[in-house]
């Protein structure tokens, strides 16, 4: 009754109107609140709305994988409700319809009929010819005992018994032709009730392929071993759209703010592509194929972001473990759809892809966040505060990268905030680049990492560390923060001038 109620809403032509700018909105909405909430401070809550996504679009994926593997085969369900649609036949036909399998053998009554009628002429024929063969014994005896002209006489009569012999066998061929025809009929009106009763309780069931067909045979019954209504697959498809587009659209917020580095950004770029195509999608989602490929992308991502909360670690190893937890999962859905292998072969790519991608360092460290960046002078380990130069407009609104005015022999440093879930250890290196005046491009100076750099994650604001390098020429700098041996979380970019500041310097400090 409630799917009526809103597939009759949806008629509405105001309500058509206005469900055009739905997934719009549902797009707008859910990543704007994912901007503002992921990212800043990840709670369980967070972990456990992506896994209602995830389990959500798991077992829709399991609705769709769904087909009809015997198209000429009829459960014993079916074919119950099918005799139960006919338990009020006519009176007149009650022992036509009588049989629980009327589709089976639909001409089996027919032929029955027919052998009747048959053995009804045998049974009179021997009594014709018992009568002709007395006229002859007769004739017989005449001719011995008479002249040619009861010969004659004896001949005419056994010729008039073979005519009475032939016109009974007619009558009698032409009652079974007219037995038979008449059963053929009843049978086939029958099949055509039958087909109709067949027809309705289909309907009734979700099932697409209505008519049965003339080689029907009862098959063991699956649940996926059927076809949906084109009504219930638009509701799966609506559905799974919506589970994907939550789940595209918290992982692209997610791991954009991890990406430190451009080829890990092209991977946010990918999913934000296929988070906008999503909304076009609905349809593609009908294929079973489609479904499995972006349900392995999106489960792959999304335990490799759930795995360190859980874990409070990561690396390479857990990020394996996330793609084969995720290929485990698309194993197990097409072994209980009974498709063919060739179903896994886009799910078996897309996690190699995703393995070479890790090893390459080109997936963001999700989920470590940088949160803020200083390059200054004069720092107070205690209050992780330094000098800074007094920004000017540009360097304000992030137009011009900051600019360190050295005094003296003063060391330069780098702080940096690091967020991290709670109880997470991860060990961070710095990684110094200078900018060769020649050829403008960025050469790798220093690797630092320490014993000291492994942060703690539960802090809103980031765990905070530094670097510093002491007898730093002039020039320009970028500093990456990285995870130790693995992807860059963040860096920062700034000028290294040899003269104190014009505007003088301001304090400032490392939340």
């Amino acid at each position: 009754m409630d799917m009526q109620f809103i597939d009759k809403l949806r008629e509405k032509p105001a309500v058509q109107k206005i469900e055009k700018f739905f997934p719009a909105i549902a797009f707008l909405g859910g990543f704007t609140w994912d901007s503002i909430t992921l990212g800043q401070m990840v709670y369980g809550t967070d972990i456990l709305i992506l896994l209602a996504y995830y389990t959500g679009a798991l077992f829709l994926v399991i609705l769709l994988s769904a087909q009809l593997e015997h198209p000429e085969g009829w459960t014993k369900e079916r074919l119950q409700a099918l005799a139960k649609a006919q338990q009020k036949p006519a009176p007149a036909q009650k022992q036509t319809a009588a049989p629980a399998k009327p589709a089976e053998h639909p001409a089996k009554p027919a032929e029955s009929v027919v052998e009747n009628s048959v053995t009804e002429e045998s049974v009179a024929e021997p009594e014709i010819k018992t009568e002709e063969s007395r006229f002859r014994r007769a004739a017989n005896f005449i001719a011995q005992k008479t002249p040619t002209r009861a010969k004659e006489a004896a001949n005419r009569a056994a010729q008039e018994a073979k005519e009475a012999t032939a016109k009974a066998a007619a009558i009698a061929s032409a009652k079974a032709k007219e037995a038979a025809n008449r059963a053929a009929n009843e049978a086939k009106d029958a099949a055509v009730k039958a087909k109709g009763a067949a027809s309705k309780f289909a309907k009734n069931v979700g099932y697409e392929s209505t008519a049965i067909p003339e080689n029907a045979i009862v098959v063991h019954h699956r649940f996926l071993d059927r076809e949906w209504s084109e009504a219930w697959k638009q509701r799966f498809t609506w559905a799974v759209q919506f589970c994907f587009g939550g789940l595209f659209s918290a992982l692209v917020v997610c791991y954009f703010k991890s990406s430190g580095s451009l080829a890990s950004l092209l991977l946010v770029i990918l999913l934000a592509i296929l988070l906008v195509g999503n909304e076009f999608l609905q349809k593609k989602y009908e294929s079973f194929g489609v479904s499995l490929a972006f349900f392995c992308l999106l489960g792959t991502m999304f335990m490799n972001f759930a795995i360190p909360h859980l874990v409070h670690h990561i690396g390479f190893i857990w990020f394996f473990l996330s793609t084969l937890l995720s290929f485990g999962m698309c194993i197990f859905i097409w072994k209980i759809s009974h498709r063919k292998k060739t179903i896994l072969i886009a799910p078996a790519i897309i996690s190699i892809l995703l393995v070479v991608a890790y090893i390459m360092n080109w997936v963001p460290p999700v989920p470590l966040v940088l949160k803020q960046k200083i390059a200054c002078q004069n720092f107070d380990k205690a209050s992780y505060s330094c000098d800074i130069d007094d920004p000017n407009i540009l360097q304000s609104i992030g137009l011009q990268i900051p600019s360190v005015h050295k005094v003296d022999s003063s060391e330069v440093y780098f702080l940096a905030s690091v967020y991290a879930p709670a109880k997470l250890k991860a060990e961070l290196e710095y990684l110094w680049y200078y900018q060769d005046p020649k050829t403008s491009k960025y050469k790798l100076t220093d690797r630092i990492s320490s014993g000291r750099m492994v942060i703690n994650g539960g802090r809103e604001s980031g765990f905070r560390t530094y670097t510093r390098k002491k007898n730093i020429p002039a020039g320009k700098y970028r500093v990456e923060v990285a995870y130790k041996n693995g992807a860059v979380i963040g860096s920062g970019t700034f000028e290294v001038f040899n003269e104190p500041p014009k505007d003088g310097f301001v304090r400032d400090t490392l939340r």
